[in-house]
């Protein structure tokens, strides 16, 4: 679903971009209207990118990294002393 989301707010971020260049050029200040929502689509298609990272390192959590002096990883079932 957030894969769907970030492409279709890329594609409305670029038509505002898009928008943005023509309505400067006839309308003046009223192109930051469209820049805005540009800015806006584009922290949407980020914000969905980061939730969606998100939610596949719930589903695949990565494996456990090893230390670098010993080349092991810790188990978190086991504790020291046990």
């Amino acid at each position: 679903m957030f894969k769907n989301l970030r492409i279709l707010f890329c594609i409305l971020s670029v038509a505002c971009v898009a928008v943005t260049i023509f309505i400067f050029v006839y309308f003046l200040w009223w192109g930051f209207l469209p820049l805005a929502g540009a800015c806006g689509f584009a922290a949407l298609m980020f914000l969905c990118k980061r939730m969606q990272e998100s939610e596949e390192l719930k589903k695949n959590p990565p494996p456990p990294a090893g230390d670098f002096i010993t080349g092991k990883a810790e188990n978190k079932e086991k504790k020291d002393g046990e």
